[in-house]
């Protein structure tokens, strides 16, 4: 029996919350592996240091004084160097039982449990590479912070170098590693996102009917829908350009799930401009959340038009699971636009900020019910043939096994 450590710092518990870390952790515990996790609380709110067992998995949970969650300027720096160390002293005796450790980025905020020599000396290190912290933030600071930014792009390249392999979603993501870092150790592989395979979410017109009542929706607009984070990195603002753009017309509106440090600025500006086709929910479990997004007609994916990294929204994922078509507001340098409609052929995308292209698009969506159908359809199946869960546990042991 192979022991697996998960190491990341999101993994929610609560019902109907799971997440592509649970989904992951779950299936090498169903393929009869033991598996423990030791996820650290990045958000107070996340939950407190403690252990459950759950679906097969333990979870090993540890949480910072609650002060060192606060916003001033030197928290957040104490709360990086300190958080991953804690966790070490906490967990060591889990560490040094793993045959496979994977952890996930940014390796910044893990990096004491990353350069640890507690594990045992034929453990395999394998990296899930999500994003390219520091290059993802560069753009959205500015300019002023070479200096901090040199640093965290170094300590990051250690970092890496610490794994055995390394896990990229995309070619262009194993591109852009590949010729920004310097990785004399590790091998790289492609590595998909995943998500646990389930029947497609089908809803009668009476059920989408209740549920947009349930949430405030207009029960006669064509809806498009935005889930997740509400941070600067997301440049949502680029979905209330295209609301304040639609306005006049009745027949469209956008919703807005999720909370996050934006929230309340957004808010005030939608009420400020008297934008009245914007409508705002709360957080909802994820289950709950895939039956809102399917009484929805497009999946709004937006990200700020400052970034020079490739990604793959993992967003995404939920829409294409419930067989919602796809808008995508993204940057130029992120070649998920070229993958939703050249691979996936489940959406349209237009460069942030070109709100007039946007517009084009929705109301190309509105107009077509038959192309929209074929972009639903599209989605749904290539979630079905290219994003199971099960290839990316098989993909990570196989990798481990070779090096």
């Amino acid at each position: 029996m192979r022991k697996i450590l998960l190491i990341t710092t999101k993994y929610p518990t609560g019902e109907g919350e799971a997440w592509l870390t649970n989904e992951l952790a779950e299936c090498f515990a169903s393929n009869g592996d033991e598996v423990a996790v030791v996820v650290l609380s990045w958000e107070y709110s996340d939950g407190a240091s403690g252990f459950i067992s759950l679906n097969g998995v333990d979870i090993h949970r540890v949480r910072l004084w609650k002060f060192l969650y606060s916003k001033s300027f030197i928290m957040p720096i104490l709360k990086i160097f300190l958080f991953s160390l804690l966790a070490r002293v906490k967990c060591r005796g889990v560490m040094n039982k793993a045959d496979i450790i994977v952890g996930t980025t940014p390796c910044i905020a893990v990096w004491a449990l990353v350069d640890s020599l507690g594990f045992k000396s034929n453990a395999r290190k394998f990296l899930i590479l999500w994003d390219f912290f520091p290059f993802y933030m560069k753009g959205l600071w500015g300019k002023g912070r070479n200096i901090l930014f040199n640093f965290l792009y170094k300590w990051e390249n250690r970092l890496y170098n610490k794994f055995d392999v390394i896990g990229c979603m995309t070619d262009e993501s194993i591109k852009f590693l590949c010729d920004k870092y310097t990785l004399p150790s590790p091998a790289v592989i492609k590595l998909p996102l995943w998500a646990k395979q389930v029947d497609r979410v089908k809803l009668t017109d009476a059920e989408k009917l209740n549920i947009r009542i349930r949430y405030n929706i207009s029960t006669d607009a064509f809806v498009s829908v935005y889930g997740g984070a509400m941070t600067k990195i997301q440049g949502l603002d680029n979905i209330i350009d295209l609301a304040a753009k639609l306005h006049s017309s009745s027949q469209f509106q956008f919703v807005l799930v999720g909370r996050g440090p934006e929230l309340a600025r957004l808010k005030n500006r939608v009420l400020t401009e008297s934008v009245p086709n914007v409508v705002f929910v709360d957080y909802v479990p994820r289950d709950e959340y895939e039956l809102l997004i399917a009484s929805c007609d497009v999946g709004l994916v937006s990200l700020s038009g400052k970034h020079e990294v490739p990604s793959f929204p993992s967003k995404s994922i939920d829409y294409l699971k419930v067989g919602l078509p796809i808008l995508a507001s993204i940057d130029k340098t992120t070649e998920f636009g070229e993958i939703l409609c050249n691979e996936m052929k489940a959406g349209l995308w237009a460069e942030s900020g070109d709100h007039e292209a946007m517009a084009n698009i929705l109301n190309l969506f509105f107009s077509d019910p038959e192309y929209l159908k074929r972009l639903s359809e599209n989605g749904r199946k290539y979630f079905e043939d290219q994003m199971n869960v099960i290839n990316a546990v098989n993909d990570i042991v196989n990798a481990c096994e070779v090096i």
